[in-house]
């Protein structure tokens, strides 16, 4: 989130000199504070003024991130052959021109555009991109062991930690098909908050975390997003028929959420509740919510509301939530584990692009995905349902950063 002096300082410098460099940064800081409007309405402003391919390349990127796929896409299209000589700036426009065209529901397209980028032909410049201060030292001893096409039967495999918890319990369904390739041994970093839940899946992994010093012995190290382009040759997959992720069957709640669980058993349907996310990622603002725009629904829903909603509440959020009588399990849980529980007893999650989200699609439970008008590229062009997860669905924005067709929607589904 930007702060008022950012915009201030962007909106004045625009104003004093008005030019590309200080639009674009004034696009951003429109972006950042959440003015969806005034950013698509500077980005249109400037789609024929910016010239020269960086500038162009930028503009489409803030674009993208702004719901404007159309335009992005032909921008993009158009500057990647310009900038092939630079392999860091090719990389770049090349991987967002495939977030655009997976948005834009051209999944073919998007995969061959972003299956090399997996190779380890590209290796070191992601690897730069991705490291702290662009030192990639710790990876170049092994960028000869990136998994792409080699078989791996009888080897040794590293699934490297990359994104957020959400993209590992999406693409862990991925460690079968490592599996019934004939892999010996798969070790895979896990986050601390998700390494108990993730022991106890059933998937056949050693867990190891970020400090994981067996690298040199492993014979090919993967990343989630790697094996999604390995192994996922179109959109169309039947979904699980099951869930993918196990539970241990002899696990205990805390007691306290037990006890709040317990409170609420009289038969009236129980909810979960995610409407905001800790993270930072290139779709907030706007992929979070206010809770406040969920007022209408809890009021009038005939259920009982259970917030998962992990973090420090502000106090306007306290109060809704006292004022609606939802209950807050979220000080009691102490891991992904704690909640994957709490969801086999709850009939539906409702919920932003988030972990919890996933958890309860790997786990087959009913969620209810509310997405931003911009969202994550792997929710393709699909409306309503996703070949992810067949226990959810999606409900969609119709205009960026406004939910309330969102909430009417499921509203009038709750009714039903």
């Amino acid at each position: 989130m930007t702060s008022l002096n950012d915009l201030t300082t962007a909106y004045t410098l625009y104003q004093q000199e008005t030019n590309i460099r200080t639009a674009l940064d004034l696009i951003r800081q429109l972006h950042l504070a959440g003015k969806a409007e005034d950013a698509i309405s500077l980005a249109l402003k400037w789609s024929d003024k910016a010239k020269e391919p960086i500038e162009r390349a930028q503009l489409a990127y803030y674009m993208s991130c702004l719901g404007m796929l159309a335009p992005a896409e032909a921008m993009l299209e158009e500057v990647l052959p310009q900038i092939e000589s630079d392999d860091e700036t090719y990389y770049q426009i090349r991987q967002e021109l495939a977030i655009v065209k997976y948005c834009l529901g051209k999944f073919h397209e998007a995969r061959q555009l972003q299956r090399p980028l997996h190779s380890s032909r590209w290796s070191e410049v992601w690897s730069r991109l991705a490291s702290n201060n662009r030192d990639n030292s710790w990876f170049l001893p092994h960028k000869d062991k990136v998994l792409y096409d080699q078989p791996v039967a009888g080897k040794t495999i590293l699934i490297g930690s990359e994104g957020g918890v959400g993209d590992l319990l999406q693409f862990s369904r991925y460690v079968k098909n490592l599996q019934q390739e004939g892999a010996a041994l798969i070790y895979c970093q896990t986050p601390v908050a998700v390494q108990g839940f993730m022991a106890n899946s059933g998937l056949p992994i050693v867990i190891v975390d970020s400090t994981f010093g067996g690298m040199a012995d492993c014979d090919y190290i993967v990343w989630a997003f790697a094996l999604f382009t390995r192994y996922q040759q179109s959109p169309y997959f039947p979904p699980a028929a099951e869930a993918y992720l196990g539970l241990a069957a002899d696990y205990v709640l805390p007691v306290g959420i037990q006890e709040k669980l317990a409170e609420r058993s009289g038969g009236r349907r129980r909810i979960g509740l995610v409407w905001r996310s800790e993270t930072r990622v290139r779709h907030e603002p706007f992929r979070s919510m206010d809770l406040q725009e969920l007022a209408s629904l809890l009021a009038s829903a005939d259920a009982d509301f259970f917030s998962l909603q992990v973090g420090t509440l502000s106090d306007a959020e306290k109060q809704l939530l006292e004022q609606f009588q939802v209950v807050d399990l979220a000080p009691q849980l102490r891991s992904f584990e704690d909640s994957a529980h709490v969801l086999e007893r709850l009939d539906l999650l409702l919920s932003i692009d988030s972990g919890p989200a996933h958890l309860a699609g790997a786990r087959q439970r009913p969620v209810w995905l509310m997405l931003a008008q911009s969202c994550d590229s792997r929710w393709y062009d699909c409306q309503r349902f996703t070949p992810w997860y067949s226990s959810m669905r999606l409900y969609r924005q119709v205009e960026l950063g406004d939910w309330s067709s969102v909430v009417a929607a499921m509203s009038a589904d709750l009714s039903h």
